[in-house]
């Protein structure tokens, strides 16, 4: 599997590859070493992604058809979870190429991360926070796509002396058309088991899936799902045994009719992300200004 970066800076587009290959001290999120031409592939995929979706707003459509509470939990599948076929856009949908400027914020006040998708969520104050609207991050295997997601920021970026892409913390968005909150969420939440697999060893993690929770983004239906990972293969000093991946699924108001927010952290480190902060990133999700 291979994990890749963009990042957009000074009107020019940075790509950061890790391409080393995987040891058993590093993270299972750091991949084997990719060839020129499946460099460029990903570059154009994730290019695509993040400047070409256009979205509707308004749709009545949209909604939840998950309960008012949490659900019995279920297990993720011990199958690799198919690639999503990205659905196009009904024609007419407003579109946002870019996000909004991020907001200046004095120190000391968490940093707002409006994103594209016409919502805005919120990273606490810290100078351990790589806070960005414009870095994409994905995971690719042999199976294909695996995950991309954009207005990308992470914590404790480069924690790890052997990985020079490695990040306690991962918080970032993606869209999805033509689906339920319910169902796109679920399935994004189901791309844990293979973004923290290993799979030089065939060896994948423990998932215990968790949800659906009902809740209300600016008023609007939302839905949540948690994977708790444990026994996380290929763990080493620099890695973690144990990780959390939320999912929060609402209608987007540009670029996507249904918007993902994903929180992504290890657990059980010393410096991890603690628990209320992951939450209050989870419920700091609100439309733009």
């Amino acid at each position: 599997m291979a994990h890749y970066e963009f990042r957009y800076a000074g009107g020019e587009l940075h790509c950061a590859l890790d391409s080393s290959p995987m040891t058993d001290g590093q993270l299972r999120q750091r991949y084997r070493r990719l060839n020129p031409l499946v460099r460029i592939s990903i570059w154009l995929v994730a290019f695509g992604l993040v400047a070409g979706v256009v979205v509707w707003v308004g749709n009545p459509n949209l909604g939840s058809d998950a309960a008012e509470g949490p659900a019995s939990e279920w297990t993720a599948p011990s199958e690799s979870v198919p690639t999503t076929t990205v659905a196009p856009p009904p024609p007419g949908f407003p579109r946002m190429e870019f996000p909004p400027p991020m907001p200046e914020v004095p120190e000391g006040v968490p940093q707002p991360v409006p994103t594209r998708f016409g919502l805005t969520y919120t990273v606490p104050s810290s100078e351990h926070w790589r806070s960005s609207n414009t870095m994409v991050v994905g995971w690719t295997d042999d199976a294909g796509d695996v995950a991309t997601y954009g207005a990308v920021s992470e914590y404790r970026y480069g924690y790890c002396t052997e990985d020079d892409g490695s990040a306690m913390a991962t918080v970032g968005v993606t869209g999805r058309n033509a689906v339920d909150l319910d169902t796109a969420a679920r399935q994004e939440v189901s791309k844990a088991e293979r973004i923290f697999g290993d799979e030089e060893t065939s060896r994948k993690p423990k998932v215990e899936i968790r949800g659906p929770f009902s809740l209300e983004v600016s008023g609007r239906p939302a839905v949540r799902y948690t994977a708790v990972l444990t026994d996380i293969p290929g763990s080493s000093a620099c890695g973690p045994d144990q990780a959390i991946f939320d999912v929060v699924a609402t209608p987007g108001y540009a670029t996507a009719e249904v918007v993902l927010l994903v929180v992504q952290h290890h657990t059980g480190m010393s410096d991890a992300l603690s628990e209320s902060d992951a939450d209050a990133i989870v419920t700091s999700l609100r439309k733009s200004d």
